[in-house]
């Protein structure tokens, strides 16, 4: 019974991507859109299967908790049931976990409760941003068909582009975003086209505030270039970074709380201690980490539902106002009382990040690192189960694809130069992010998806396949021509 109602939705969709106009592209048959969608559905079974058996509770499943516990509180006050999420220990900003709670909220409207129905809908929403994508970049690319390699088969973007999870929403919002502005090059919007574009660029803020930060310059930076007659894409580049970075220096002068470099390395400190795993709780004055296992022994639960340190513990210690430094404390004294915020299980692979100073000096020269080690992992030294041997060899593809895209450059593509640059340094910028931030490799793979759909993309719109297929063929004749003069000898 529980899959009669997904069924039926996924019909409906079906239906609707055979009906609509927004679905039609001249290369691919309705029977083949068709069947890109249900390929989306299959990685969201195997999303809910690999984790559900790997993880146990999954931030699918929590999005999906939290929303059922909120209907359940509006029909039954009496039975109140707590939520996962509390908003008196995160941002409410810079946290996209509300969001996505309310998502789910608003699906349970439909869904009456069964979690495979809220999977359908995620599905469709991500393939609507991909379908746009494919739209645009057929637009500007009509020779280039491959592309729909970039947007539907690369495995680290189908499987997290139709989990239900932010990576999803993301991918969805993006391209919708893309297509709607046509990478930022459109040079006039209807009051509606406007405030979609609004809305898309807030919502995909709230959802995750770095991906906003990388595709927001590079549509003002082509917007800048297709308003203006003559202007250079190196000068709109710094024109518009240079700007961002003397906002943000104004920002942080007047105040040291909006100072990016400072938030940056606030997170990535908390990253860092959240991988290792543990239970968090913090103070007025302090916020701490102890070790997950041990986590019974040393915190002692007192009446007021706060909690106290016993007297010998060990764990770790930031200063609410400075989350960078980071003090290991060793036969605890102390008689603080803690609010509990969260408990996170170790993660499974951690990476060495190193913990950069609110300096740009620091970030400058670790953003090749971060960006080639969010490139590479997991490598084949971290590659201990079949997951990670599988992302693993993701990235051996997709090394090649670099390798080939640039030995094979198709020089046609600079005709349109402002798409090549935008997919690439969107990429860039969330990789370096990412590289910066996190140090779990599992969570790497995971947010990088976005970022390696532009970049993957942006791979096969350089790469001239007729060059390639010629070179091959040179190959495989030379290695032909090699066996016949081995058998005359």
């Amino acid at each position: 019974m529980s899959f009669i109602l997904p069924a039926f939705y996924s019909a409906l969709f079906i239906f609707l991507i055979y009906r609509m106009e927004f679905f039609r592209l001249p290369f691919l048959s309705k029977n083949a859109m068709a069947g890109l969608f249900v390929w989306k559905l299959l990685a969201a079974a195997c999303a809910w299967l690999i984790f559900t058996s790997y993880y146990g509770t999954p931030d699918l499943s929590v999005y999906f908790r939290d929303s059922s516990a909120i209907i359940h509180n509006f029909f039954h006050p009496e039975q109140r049931q707590a939520l996962s999420w509390d908003p008196l220990f995160h941002d409410p900003v810079f946290d996209g976990t509300p969001l996505m709670i309310g998502i789910n909220t608003f699906f349970q409207l439909f869904s009456f409760g069964n979690y495979y129905v809220h999977a359908v809908f995620f599905c469709i929403f991500s393939f609507i941003g991909l379908t746009g994508l494919l739209k645009v970049f057929n637009k500007h690319f009509p020779q280039k068909r491959s592309i729909v390699i970039a947007l539907f088969f690369v495995p680290g973007v189908w499987f997290w582009g139709s989990a239900p999870v932010k990576e999803c929403v993301v991918i969805g919002a993006c391209g919708l975003l893309v297509w709607l502005t046509d990478f930022g090059l459109r040079q006039s919007y209807s009051k509606r086209e406007i405030f979609f574009t609004c809305f898309l660029l807030l919502f995909t803020g709230w959802l995750k505030i770095y991906v906003l930060c990388a595709i927001m310059p590079l549509l003002v930076v082509n917007g800048i270039m297709v308003s203006t007659t003559g202007q250079k894409y190196g000068r709109s580049y710094l024109l518009v970074f240079g700007s961002i970075v003397l906002m943000a220096a104004a920002a942080a002068f007047f105040s040291p709380r909006y100072n990016i470099l400072r938030i940056i390395s606030d997170k990535q400190a908390k990253a860092i201690s959240e991988a290792r795993g543990g239970v968090f709780l913090a103070s007025e004055k302090n916020f701490i980490s102890v070790d997950y296992k041990n986590a019974g022994t040393i915190l002692h639960s007192q009446p007021d539902g706060t909690y106290r340190i016993n007297d010998g513990s060990s764990y770790l210690l930031w200063q609410q106002n400075n989350m960078t430094d980071t003090t290991y404390i060793t036969n605890s004294k102390d008689t603080s009382s803690y609010n509990w915020l969260y408990s996170v299980i170790p993660a499974g692979s951690v990476r060495e990040v190193k913990k950069l100073r609110p300096l740009p000096a620091d970030y400058i020269a670790y953003a090749p690192v971060a960006f080639f080690e969010t490139l590479v992992q997991p490598a084949f030294g971290n590659a201990d189960s079949w997951l990670k041997l599988a992302a693993f060899v993701e990235n051996c593809w997709i090394l090649l694809l670099i390798v080939l895209s640039i030995c094979f450059f198709d020089r046609t593509v600079l005709q349109k130069k402002e798409i090549l640059f935008f997919c690439l340094s969107f990429a860039v910028i969330i990789f370096v992010l990412i590289g910066i931030t996190t140090p779990a490799i599992g969570g790497m793979v995971r947010y990088r998806s976005i970022g390696l759909l532009f970049l993957v993309s942006a791979c096969f719109l350089m790469l001239d396949e007729k060059k390639l297929m010629g070179f091959l063929r040179i190959a495989k004749a030379e290695d032909d021509l090699s066996d016949v003069m081995d058998e005359l000898k």
